[in-house]
């Protein structure tokens, strides 16, 4: 893997100089680099029923957590043609890798634009992330993902935005993320309608919101196959985000209401999340229904920041405690966290945190599922 990252580094360092010999002059486009290193350090404690050992088990940390990258961007000399690449960096011993976070194109006329490749887009959009960095590489947690915060992560797509100043709306076909077929053996899983995103955006002031419902179709024939089944089933989500800054302080928020998260939106319990039927071979599709939301404020003082925010979701199937024998038909976890970052200079910040997660009831026995926190720190460079 390190040979892979290596050479990563080297053909984005080539492009500066080999792309204008082999497709345009120079005085057509600029091209920028960028790049951010991170490190966490700190202690990860689990209680005995998240451990294979059934104890609760804590554990010094120190990785380079996979939110690291590498990235290159193109402009063309009028600004309205560019492009992103951005690959994203991990290492987590005795392996490294090397992600293709962003990769994509734009083309901008007036207010208007088209945009293709991997990326993400306005909904569930990070302009309202919470400032929770540790831990990526441990158990996924970054910026309440799951905990609170619904994030539909970058997909292939083809997007177009109209925005001014105050007010926009930007529509986007998606490649779906989720296609395993929960209900059978023997079919071939179809797509009716593509994931698909229709979002707002409004600023007044210090205030701005995105708006948005985003929408996938899966299906599954089964033809003349007897053990499979032909159904389909939807995933949906409404969101709705706010931020408010006034002075130094600003407050996030983000609501999101929807069903059958599991892996088309990531970093949710595939268990929890995903649709069921009545019956444990057979009977009618139930969805699972999810809400949740997050809520954090952060205040600037000079060079340091004070924040912390709080996350909470729900999960709930009538067919978990109806044919399918479970003790619940309902899970509730939830996430806090409280930071400290401090800038020394514009390249260079420390981001020391505490954070805590509870799983809540396990829905097939009742028992609870366990907890977690880790304290640590992460030492951040931003070029």
């Amino acid at each position: 893997m390190k040979k892979i990252l290596i050479l990563a580094i080297a053909v984005l360092a080539m492009l500066a100089v080999s792309v204008p010999a082999l497709a345009v002059s120079p005085s057509t486009y600029t091209f920028q680099m960028a790049a951010r290193m991170l490190t966490d350090v700190g202690w990860w404690q689990k209680s005995e029923e998240l451990t294979a050992s059934g104890s609760d088990v804590g554990s010094w940390f120190l990785n380079m957590p996979g939110h690291s990258y590498l990235r290159g961007r193109f402009y063309s000399v009028d600004k309205n043609v560019g492009g992103r690449i951005e690959l994203g960096l991990k290492s987590l011993q005795p392996e490294t890798s090397v992600s293709v976070r962003y990769a994509y194109g734009y083309w901008r006329v007036g207010n208007c634009r088209i945009l293709a490749g991997q990326t993400d887009n306005w909904f569930g959009s990070l302009a309202y992330h919470v400032r929770q960095y540790v831990g990526l590489n441990e158990s996924a947690h970054l910026l309440l993902f799951g905990w609170g915060f619904l994030w539909p992560h970058r997909v292939p797509q083809v997007q177009f935005t109209y925005n001014t100043d105050k007010w926009g709306v930007q529509f986007a076909l998606e490649e779906p993320r989720q296609k395993t077929n929960y209900f059978g053996t023997g079919t071939d899983s179809t797509f009716m309608f593509p994931r698909a995103s229709l979002t707002f955006m409004f600023k007044v002031g210090g205030f701005m919101t995105h708006p948005g419902v985003n929408f996938v179709q899966h299906s599954y024939e089964d033809g003349n196959n007897t053990v499979g089944s032909s159904d389909s089933y939807n995933t949906w989500a409404l969101v709705l985000p706010i931020k408010y800054t006034v002075g130094a302080f600003t407050l996030k928020f983000q609501g999101h209401y929807g069903v059958n998260f599991a892996t088309e939106y990531p970093f949710y319990p595939v268990a929890l999340t995903r649709p069921y039927r009545n019956g444990i071979t057979s009977g009618d599709i139930e969805d699972t229904t999810v809400y949740g939301g997050v809520l954090a404020g952060e205040y600037k003082i000079g060079k340091i920041m004070i924040t912390g925010g709080f996350g909470y979701e729900n999960f709930t199937n009538d067919a978990w405690s109806g044919k399918n024998g479970y003790s619940k038909d309902e899970n509730v976890r939830m996430g806090a966290f409280v930071a400290v970052p401090y800038q020394f200079t514009k390249n260079f910040g420390i981001h020391p945190e505490f954070s805590y997660y509870s799983h809540g009831d396990d829905p097939t026995t009742g028992d609870d599922k366990g907890n977690e926190w880790l304290l640590g720190v992460q030492f951040r460079f931003v070029f």
